[in-house]
């Protein structure tokens, strides 16, 4: 004896029910591995973000003692190092650029490095400005 379902349904509309589970299956899956692929992603970037932040926590420790013969002179671990001054990868004048004084760069720890990323740039940047002006 054969039991038939009343509540199944039967011939074509069967089929229509089950490509209409496996179309909401793939929809789902597809969901799923978007949101993977995003988390993922998202921690990819954190991870760079914090390296990042460290490099930029270490720079900040980095103080501008003086600027002495067209050189800066920085205290970098308690020790005091000449470093020379670049604007964007090349030399320029530095008494023609004073205005721009913030974005002039120096080698840092295998990095180009702004002065204004340096710790204490805000209070230096007068005395650095009157040093230029004083070698001209």
């Amino acid at each position: 004896m054969k039991i038939i379902s009343k509540t199944k349904p039967k011939g074509t509309e069967y089929s229509e029910l089950k490509n209409m589970k496996k179309a909401a299956r793939i929809v789902k899956n597809k969901d799923d591995r978007r949101r993977a692929e995003n988390k993922r992603v998202n921690a990819e970037a954190r991870k760079e973000r914090q390296v990042e932040n460290e490099f930029y926590e270490k720079i900040k420790e980095v103080q501008i003692v003086g600027f002495n013969k067209g050189m800066l002179i920085v205290l970098i671990n308690g020790e005091q190092e000449k470093r020379n001054l670049t604007f964007g990868r090349r030399s320029v004048n530095l008494t023609e650029n004073i205005e721009s004084l913030h974005n002039f760069e120096l080698k840092l720890f295998g990095e180009m490095v702004e002065l204004k990323r340096l710790g204490n740039y805000n209070q230096m940047k007068e005395t650095i400005a009157w040093a230029i002006s004083e070698n001209v």
